[in-house]
């Protein structure tokens, strides 16, 4: 855990408040995102791979935006586009 960039995980989750978990017997830690009243938004264990290679770590935070994205109904425009292009997502029009 020493590799992490704490204050640019930080800023990436902003509002949110960021902790580790001590390191647990696999090797794996835990990130957790608390929100103001400290009540956890969102946790998510991560690998004793995905946390000492820089590539994996970035991966898997890219992929805790994406589904906090969802889970908000944010979808990122990128993403929403490749949907529509692979015919998975019906387009609903509300009038």
């Amino acid at each position: 855990m020493d590799s992490i960039n704490r204050q640019l995980v930080e800023q990436l989750f902003a509002p949110l408040r960021v902790t580790f978990s001590p390191r647990r017997p696999d090797g794996g830690i835990v990130l957790s995102l608390l929100d103001a009243d400290d009540v956890t938004a969102y946790s998510r264990v991560l690998s004793s791979a995905q946390r000492d290679d820089a590539q994996a770590f970035a991966q898997s935070l890219e992929e805790i935006r994406l589904e906090l994205a969802v889970r908000s109904g944010n979808i990122p425009a990128e993403m929403r586009k490749a949907l529509k292009e692979q015919n998975s997502v019906l387009n609903y029009h509300v009038d």
